[in-house]
């Protein structure tokens, strides 16, 4: 099994990210695009807090994306990490009844720069 785990709202934070970064808009602009603080919206695109649908639909807003393109290219590197060897799991809520076991795995979570580094080399494979 993998040693490697990320997280569904990480990997679509990276994502995020990267479009943000090539439209070169900061993430206090993204964040008052979609109605939030800086900080929460830098915990979403960090990967250390989930995005709702709702939010997940206000961002490609934001960043004038088609929802469908996002969603395939969202699945797309969600496939790519997996072919990799990189659990993505779904992001364990503090009242669920995984929270409890989830301390264990977390030295093994890929999160931020790492997962950020890994989805470019993977993206960069395919051109």
């Amino acid at each position: 099994m993998s040693t490697e785990q990320t997280t569904f709202s990480a990997v679509l934070g990276v994502l995020l990210a990267n479009q943000r970064k090539d439209q070169e808009i900061e993430q206090s602009e993204m964040a008052a695009r979609m109605g939030l603080s800086q900080a929460s919206y830098s915990r979403l695109e960090s990967g250390k807090s989930a995005f709702s649908v709702d939010q997940m639909y206000q961002a490609a807003e934001a960043l004038d994306l088609d929802t469908k393109q996002l969603h395939e290219q969202l699945s797309q590197t969600i496939e790519q990490l997996r072919m990799n060897k990189v659990s993505v799991l779904p992001q364990i809520r503090g009242n669920s009844t995984f929270a409890r076991t989830a301390g264990r795995r977390m030295g093994r979570f890929i999160a931020g720069a790492a997962l950020g580094a890994l989805i470019i080399g993977l993206l960069g494979k395919n051109k």
